[in-house]
């Protein structure tokens, strides 16, 4: 890139930086924003300036793709670690995202004679299928929701905080499964058509 075109895109960034954080300043005094909504705003703020501006734009690439593999490895580290209280792992019915087939048990009776039993899916191409209906939620839900009610169903946990890191990275390594996949939002498998 030549160095004017760099200092038209560095003046260009510090001009939306700096109406962007008069806009949350004004946003703030005009709506009377939540001190946690302002914290989000300015930490946002503070980290598109850290990239945009504090950065060459040479390393931005590298730097975001670092940013991506630190979360994938973290959500696969996640994958292959116990997450309940039944010391299983989303591994152990889903060798490397797919599947060891048969059913797993819901160890939970309810309104069933007996413990439920449910197929047990592959992960490949499955996060391209999401947001999706599912039945145990009566509602349509997102990936980590999802990975939750794995979490809580079959491995007996308490399931993840949804905003937080943990849960991003375990579906970012759950929605690498689907790289390559079409995706078909809503899809529903095999299993639920029978």
């Amino acid at each position: 890139m030549s160095t004017r075109k760099s200092v038209v895109f560095v003046v260009v960034a510090v001009v939306a930086l700096a109406l962007g954080m008069a806009s949350a300043t004004y946003a703030q005094k005009k709506m009377d924003l939540p001190p946690e909504l302002m914290k989000q705003l300015n930490m946002a703020m503070e980290n598109m300036a850290k990239v945009m501006l504090d950065m060459k734009m040479e390393d931005r690439p590298k730097y975001m793709m670092k940013q991506q593999a630190n979360s994938i490895a973290s959500g696969k580290q996640a994958f292959n670690t116990a997450l309940g209280r039944n010391q299983q792992t989303c591994n152990a019915c889903h060798p490397g995202g797919g599947t060891t087939g048969g059913e797993a048990e819901i160890p939970m009776k309810g309104r069933f004679a007996m413990n439920p039993k449910l197929p047990i899916p592959t992960l490949i191409g499955a996060a391209a299928r999401f947001p999706k209906y599912k039945v145990p939620n009566d509602a349509v839900i997102t990936i980590e929701q999802m990975n939750n009610n794995c979490i809580k169903m079959f491995m007996m946990g308490d399931g993840l905080e949804l905003t937080s890191q943990k849960a991003r990275d375990l579906a970012a390594y759950v929605s690498t499964l689907s790289n390559g996949e079409e995706i078909a939002i809503g899809k529903m498998e095999m299993m639920m058509k029978k």
